[in-house]
């Protein structure tokens, strides 16, 4: 017996029609027409995904010689999840405030140094009337509250908010029947929003380093600081609006098990969850710590795009990573 005839059998032995079995493996229709017909073969990932859902090994469907069905120990309904439509709508719901609470977040902690360095310019020539250790005690009073504030919005956000899903990030599931075109409908409405302050958010963050640069010209040490403060409320306006467009459409992404959550970007998210965790711990470290050290806040949160950039690198190096490996023990079994 071919694969073709196996997933006809399969599916017709469980009453599902071939809108069903897309449902549940997150394809179109066609595509479960095209493999059935034997005009194409289905990814890696989804041959896994159609092994769960049926309750059969991988070896059963992809080995023509095995005619007898290897059921896997445990059953469809205790291997996998399935996520009703009340739970995907539930579930997309939530991420409206999340995005606003984590965009909020991430605001305060970019424009924390905004007080220090503009009240400590300010003091330092003369146009406010308080010494230059009360400005930079007010100034790092209001940093400590900024973060403190920004780690609990952080904090509630992951427990309150997010932890309800975390089987979405690290599980396998699949969508019961009409959970894809609720996902793919919520998409498409949020498109043009998501398009707009995307172009907003890249436009605000080109034209940050402007003021510096301005004030290059001006050759004034108080221009100079408050630049600095400009750049970082346009960096913190920047990000905010990316943020605010990307959480939705991720949560859609996550759903749906495409783009950076396919079953092999998760394998890869497993690595770098907590890696990506540690990683920017150390980085707001070394950034306070220079800081600090050296109370030159208008060069010190250069860290922030360098970490980032970094960051980005180390990603594409751990997803290479996992990914041979991924490779490497599939062609070992």
């Amino acid at each position: 017996m071919i694969f073709a005839e196996k997933i006809i059998t399969l599916r017709k032995r469980n009453g599902w029609s071939q809108e069903d079995l897309a449902a549940r493996v997150n394809v179109s229709r066609q595509a479960v027409a095209k493999w059935e017909a034997s005009q194409s073969i289905p990814s890696l990932d989804k041959i896994v995904q159609l092994s769960l859902v049926f309750g059969v090994t991988t070896d059963y469907l992809l080995k023509e010689e095995e005619e007898e069905i290897s059921v896997t120990q445990d059953s469809p309904e205790s291997s996998i999840r399935h996520v009703t439509l009340q739970e995907a709508g539930s579930y997309l719901e939530t991420r409206r405030p999340a995005a606003w609470v984590c965009a909020i977040a991430t605001a305060l902690c970019i424009l924390s140094p905004v007080t220090v360095i503009a009240l400590g310019a300010f003091s330092e020539y003369g146009h406010i009337h308080i010494s230059e250790n009360t400005a930079g005690a007010i100034g790092l009073i209001v940093l400590l509250l900024m973060v403190g504030i920004a780690v609990g919005l952080f904090i509630w956000n992951d427990q309150v908010r997010n932890k309800p899903w975390e089987f979405l990030e690290h599980d396998p599931f699949v969508l019961d029947y009409g959970v894809r075109g609720l996902v793919k409908e919520q998409q498409t409405a949020f498109a043009p929003g998501k398009l707009a302050l995307t172009i907003i958010g890249v436009i605000l963050l080109i034209l940050s380093p402007v003021a510096i640069f301005g004030a290059i010209f001006t050759d004034k040490d108080l221009y100079m600081a408050l630049s600095v403060c400009v750049t970082l409320i346009l960096v913190a306006a920047g990000v905010f609006l990316l943020i605010l467009a990307d959480i939705p459409s991720e949560a859609a992404d996550r759903l749906l098990q495409e783009g950076d959550y396919t079953p092999d970007k998760k394998r890869s998210n497993s690595v770098l969850g907590p890696l990506s965790g540690a990683y920017w711990l150390i980085a707001t470290a070394i950034y306070l710590l220079w800081s600090f050290r050296t109370e030159n806040w208008g060069t010190t949160w250069m860290v922030w795009p360098v970490a980032g950039l970094l960051f980005a690198a180390l990603r594409t190096i751990v997803e290479a990573v996992m990914k041979n490996r991924g490779e490497t023990q599939e062609r070992i079994r």
